[in-house]
């Protein structure tokens, strides 16, 4: 079944005047409980791909799944470029950066309330960017948020202190996988391993996710298991791997009913 998409624009005129739209994106997926998979809400901010991604790895680039929707999404492909021109402007500014972060937090608990994702495309950009999201999610206390990042340097403006409502995922492959598994030993951050050629590390924490890439899930098999990479890895490997990714998603299977990633 194909992904729904959904897409709310926002103007906010900040506390000089200045005025800036931003849009909020979201799918079937990673919805939560705020919608369906049928009828998703927007719960996310996003950004361009690999151009918003600093600390992107080569693997990642080749494989990112926003390349395809780029072409297959025009307008939410276009918002993503909007909010990377506007967020980095905001965040030049104190006025412009405290306007956003309330404007921010006061749509998403309105909005969102169930749960909101930071970057279903691109990442933190730059410590100002890091130090944003970090203080939506302070300003938003009764939201659950979540976050991807590959942007390891950025990294501890958010834990200072790490906000209650705030999970971070360490998104890793074999390019960054040694420098993930740092900040995990340091400071219990879970990895979410993208495997693309099938490998995966034999030191992957527990607690870990593992996502395939769309080559190993087998959706051209009568059942996704039937897969040789399924059946290569180890059952403490399988029940690490992301749901919805590998057995195709659904209302049942999404982000919400799946709490891999969440808690």
């Amino acid at each position: 079944m194909p992904t729904k998409f959904a897409l709310a624009k926002l103007d906010m005129a900040a506390s000089d005047g200045a005025p800036f739209t931003f849009y909020f994106d979201g799918n079937g997926k990673v919805t939560r409980e705020n919608g369906s998979f049928d009828k998703p809400v927007p719960n996310a901010f996003s950004l361009v791909q690999v151009q918003d991604c600093p600390y992107a790895t080569p693997l990642c680039e080749s494989v990112c799944y926003v390349h395809k929707l780029e072409k297959a999404e025009e307008e939410i492909h276009a918002a993503y470029r909007q909010n990377s021109v506007t967020i980095k402007k905001i965040l030049e500014n104190d006025v412009w950066f405290w306007s956003g972060v309330y404007t921010f937090s006061d749509w998403i608990s309105k909005n969102c309330p169930k749960g909101f994702r930071w970057h279903n495309s691109g990442d933190i950009v730059s410590i100002e960017h890091a130090v944003f999201v970090r203080e939506v999610c302070v300003n938003a206390p009764s939201v659950p948020f979540w976050i991807y990042t590959r942007s390891f340097p950025y990294i501890l403006p958010l834990l200072d202190p790490l906000p209650k409502n705030l999970v971070i995922n360490l998104s890793a492959d074999k390019d960054n996988y040694s420098e993930a598994f740092r900040l995990h030993r340091r400071f219990r951050l879970r990895i979410c391993y993208l495997t693309v050629a099938g490998e995966v590390p034999y030191d992957l924490p527990d607690g870990s996710v593992i996502f395939p890439s769309y080559e190993l899930r087998g959706r051209d098999l009568p059942c996704p298991t039937d897969a040789p990479w399924w059946k290569f890895i180890s059952k403490r490997e399988r029940q690490m791997v992301c749901p919805p990714d590998f057995f195709g998603q659904s209302e049942n299977l999404r982000c919400g009913p799946c709490q891999k990633c969440l808690i």
